[in-house]
């Protein structure tokens, strides 16, 4: 395929959207659909190729992929292998398993089906994981393998007219594929080739169906197209379900810019054809960066973010002009494949060899070595715990009579402690993590949705018959079940409205857990705790880099506004059920918050687990909000 400025200047208008939206500008709020323009470009060029070398009787698929390997295996290794490095040196032990497993799921281009899986309970959040942006490596390498296949099969049997009509088939079977399946399991559609693969082929149809445009035609097409993906990254958020028939408009905006084939101002500017030429280096290098300001805590740091942004650039420039223009086409395509899967086999070697080394033998990362994450059980009481059938927390806290009975899911666990510090008796824990405190819902992940159910009520039901008088304390990590995100498998919803959200949300959970809360107030004081203050990301492994890399140990913290906001709706569920059931409500926040600061860390020490759940030294500031309970 001949060089194409306009298409090139593309490639920067979507890198550009996809690093700052990454990094958190405001206006680029819908900046990820720069991935979703990459796919459309991909397959205009994938197909000029495939179609061209048919037509001329000279396309060899294994050069095909050997072309695709120079193109996209070097850069990436070169990245994995640093990032190896990187996480050998100053990652915590899991962290850097963890970091090593989804090296080699990229390397071997699987890692859209790691993210697209479900994810456990106290797993990272996507936003930590370092090697999250290889997911769509992974889609476009995954139709690399199976695109020039079907071409050629198509072309052979069916001729150039049944490729263009079976492709047509095929792109509009994968959209309405993604649309049905981005409904109701968003996640999925997001990674997954079959939901994707229309927006791969939609470029491949600019090349099968050219137009005849005149300059000023052309031109238009590129203004319109422009302003679609710019519509796109301005008005879209994460908080839609995507892709679905959202995607439609950044795509039919990437078409129409492609096709506009315009020499305009956009497609000659220098600074565009720069970026458009190191895109795909800036792309690999600007992720890490975000993963390591965010985990550090300075995304919100306008000189964090700008820094950050600039070496995505500069780091995009060396990976571009020492390894990507570097590496040449050899003579034989069989024997360039092989250079490129020892490549990813050396890396990817090297890489479970580090993993394994470092648990077996930790003192080898001597001197780096790490603070470590807090104990998660407490320190404070004895517990005895007892089989059950929803693999829920159901344990005897302490000795002697039961005087207090913590019930909810994991927030019930890992606050226990501060119950106990003034708790001169026993108390009961019923703690299940992922499920709300609500006798009927719905929730995205169904087996999750049945055993949650269940296990409350059991729980209410127990309640009705015995335990008479003594005090019932009930916690919840709320904003985890109104989190609207789309790879939120927690969120709760009702009427069988998998896409309920908003108002409409909101009410019938108000309604549901006031019906809940009633009933279990029906023989006992109740006390519900308001929810605990969440960090943007694991305190713990924030402190462990700002002390290693930084050789800072400020404390983290966030605003008590942003707190007051996260969880505006399930404070109004509270306040209700507070008027309604005649139960006592204890704020965390005044502990946990003081001079308007919501504490994750207190002078150099962890007060959580992860982001969300308290140890025994965020614990120690609460102790006094239960004085009232056990009194």
């Amino acid at each position: 395929m001949e060089f194409r400025s306009d298409i090139n200047a593309l490639r920067a208008v979507a890198v550009v959207s996809v690093v700052l939206f990454h990094f958190g500008l405001p206006v680029f709020f819908g900046g990820f659909v720069g991935v979703d323009v990459f796919f459309v470009i991909s397959g205009f060029l994938m197909t000029g190729i495939i179609i061209k070398g048919l037509h001329e009787g000279r396309f060899s698929l294994l050069r095909f992929y050997a072309s695709r390997s120079r193109r996209i295996i070097p850069a990436l290794a070169v990245m994995c292998f640093a990032l190896l490095v990187f996480g050998f040196i100053y990652l915590p032990l899991e962290d850097f398993r963890d970091l090593a497993k989804g090296i080699k799921n990229s390397l071997f281009f699987g890692s859209n089906f790691y993210f697209a899986g479900d994810g456990g309970y106290f797993d990272a959040p996507l936003s930590e994981n370092w090697m999250l942006h290889t997911w769509s490596l992974s889609v476009e390498w995954q139709f690399y393998m199976v695109y020039p296949i079907l071409l050629i099969v198509l072309h052979r049997f069916l001729g150039f007219r049944g490729v263009k009509i079976t492709l047509v088939l095929i792109a509009v079977m994968s959209l309405v594929l993604s649309v049905y399946v981005t409904s109701y399991n968003a996640t999925y559609a997001f990674y997954m080739l079959p939901t994707r693969a229309w927006q791969m082929i939609a470029g491949g149809l600019v090349f099968l169906f050219p137009l005849a445009l005149s300059k000023a035609q052309g031109r238009f097409f590129e203004v319109l197209g422009l302003s679609f993906i710019f519509i796109s990254v301005y008005f879209f958020s994460e908080e839609l379900l995507w892709p679905g028939y959202l995607a439609l408009l950044p795509v039919v905006g990437a078409v129409l810019v492609i096709y506009g084939n315009s020499s305009s101002r956009f497609s000659r500017n220098r600074l565009l054809q720069f970026v458009g030429k190191i895109s795909y280096s800036v792309y690999l290098w600007h992720w890490p960066l975000v993963v390591f300001l965010y985990t550090c805590g300075l995304l919100g740091s306008l000189y964090a973010v700008t820094a950050g942004i600039a070496l995505s650039f500069v780091l995009g420039a060396f990976s571009f002009y020492l390894i990507e223009s570097k590496e040449s086409m050899l003579p034989s395509a069989l024997r360039m494949l092989g250079k490129y899967l020892l490549v990813v086999i050396s890396v990817a070697g090297v890489s479970a060899a580090m993993a394994s080394a470092a648990k077996k033998y930790p003192d080898i990362r001597f001197p780096y070595v790490e603070f470590g994450q807090p104990d998660y059980r407490s320190k404070y009481f004895s517990q005895e715990c007892f089989p059950n059938d929803y693999k829920a927390a159901e344990c005897k806290l302490g000795e002697g009579e039961v005087s207090v009975i913590l019930f909810g899911d994991s927030h019930a666990q890992s606050t226990a402690a501060a119950v106990q510090l003034v708790n001169k008796s026993a108390a009961l824990s019923w703690a299940r993590g992922g499920c709300p405190t609500l006798l009927n819902f719905s929730m995205r992940d169904k087996k999750l949705e049945d055993v949650c159910r269940a296990f409350v009520r059991d729980k209410v039901n127990i309640l009705a018959d015995s335990f008479n008088g003594i005090p019932l304390v009930v916690f919840n990590h709320f904003s985890l079940y109104l989190d609207q995100s789309r790879d939120n498998d927690f969120k709760v919803y009702f009427n069988g409205d998998a896409n309920q959200g908003g108002d409409g949300l909101y009410k019938d959970y108000r309604r549901e857990y006031v019906s809940t809360i009633c009933e279990l107030s029906v023989n006992r004081p109740v006390f519900i705790v308001r929810p605990v203050p969440v960090m943007p990301f694991s305190v713990y492994k924030g402190l462990n880099l700002q002390k290693k890399i930084l050789g800072e140990n400020a404390d983290i913290a966030i605003s008590l506004d942003e707190h007051v906001k996260r969880n505006h709706e399930a404070n109004l569920a509270i306040d209700e059920a507070r008027k309604e059931c005649n139960v006592k409500v204890l704020d965390p926040a005044p502990y946990l918050c003081p001079d308007g600061k919501c504490l994750g860390s207190y002078n150099g020490k962890p007060l959580y687990y992860d982001d969300n759940h308290l140890v025994d030294a965020g614990n120690d500031l609460l102790k006094e909000l239960f004085i009232d309970v056990v009194r």
